[in-house]
């Protein structure tokens, strides 16, 4: 399926809230692409949403019922000082004629089409002022229960928080999902950087750049540079996106079920009831059943031990 029908389906979708009829339009709209009736362009549909990893109709019921999840990347501007060489060099504070600072920045809402995106004017880049863009990045980041990024901890969430700082604005309270992290503790690729990886995996790769000369022209105020960065930042979205669906199964640390009311098991990751149990999880408190998600694969545990009392008492605790 072409991407621009598919994100016509999707924001159509989005916009009937999958209710009112609307497959009878589309498939007059796309007829010509090949599609026998709507029937056969609903089904091609729901066949790309599989292959992408995004969740079946129910299950993005739940979600929009659930967490806003957003994807955010930043671009910094590099710091400019005074040196005399290019190794082991420690530079005083006396040599920083500008320190680094924010760029610009992209970000969307998982399972949505439209994008949100800031990046310094001409006249802002040339004297590093990211008031603005702190102020619509914090926007953007207050809207999210839930943020995913590529070395968001790392780098990208210490950067914004030094920005709200120095402009004066509270801090947010949204949970990290870092696919760095997760590929770090879950596997072992050459490198972890977001362009090896998702070549790896052969899911969408970053934007190429002209490298450092870019980040140059852009604090040099260069209108085209800056829409050039701009453009590069987006498409880390797409990037960050795909290797979030493709790694989902191994997050850890975010529970779509806490926000919203429903009382059945869900899936801790994608929020699907379409569960099965898949034997038992041990621990050495305990033994609890084990739930695989037939959408996402996660693989998750029930909060009920499985032993009696009798049992847990007799349990022995290795003392080393």
């Amino acid at each position: 399926m072409k991407e621009s029908i598919f994100l016509d389906c999707l924001n159509t979708k989005k916009k009937s809230g999958g209710i009112k009829p609307f497959w009878g339009a589309l498939f007059k709209k796309y007829a010509s692409e090949g599609y026998r009736d709507k029937e056969h362009l609903r089904c091609e549909f729901k066949n790309e949403r599989k292959r992408r990893g995004m969740l079946g109709n129910h299950e993005l019921e739940v979600m929009d019922n659930g967490p806003r999840v957003g994807i955010c990347d930043i671009e910094t501007l590099p710091g400019i000082g005074y040196f005399w060489g290019l190794w082991d060099q420690n530079i005083g504070l006396e040599q920083i004629v500008s320190d680094p600072c924010l760029l610009g920045w992209a970000g969307k809402y998982l399972n949505e089409v439209k994008m949100f995106s800031d990046i310094l004017t001409p006249k802002e880049a040339i004297s590093r002022d990211s008031k603005r863009i702190t102020k619509s990045i914090w926007d953007f980041l207050n809207s999210c229960d839930v943020v995913v990024g590529h070395n968001f901890d790392g780098f990208d969430n210490k950067i914004i928080n030094s920005a709200f700082l120095l402009y004066d604005l509270p801090p947010l309270k949204f949970t990290v999902v870092d696919t760095l992290k997760i590929a770090r503790q879950n596997f072992r690729f050459l490198s972890n950087k977001l362009k090896f990886i998702n070549q790896k995996l052969g899911i969408k790769q970053k934007v190429e750049n002209d490298g450092f000369s870019l980040w140059k022209e852009c604090s040099e105020g260069n209108s085209i540079a800056l829409k050039t960065m701009l453009d590069y930042n987006i498409g880390d979205i797409f990037s960050t996106e795909e290797l979030f669906y493709k790694i989902r199964p191994y997050v850890r640390n975010f529970n779509v079920a806490l926000y919203n009311e429903i009382t059945d098991p869900q899936c801790p990751v994608c929020g699907s009831k379409n569960l099965k149990t898949e034997g038992w999880y041990y621990t050495p408190a305990g033994k609890w059943e084990s739930v695989r998600c037939a959408n996402c694969q996660c693989i998750s545990r029930k909060k009920k031990n499985q032993l009696d009392k009798d049992k847990k008492k007799s349990l022995l605790i290795n003392s080393k």
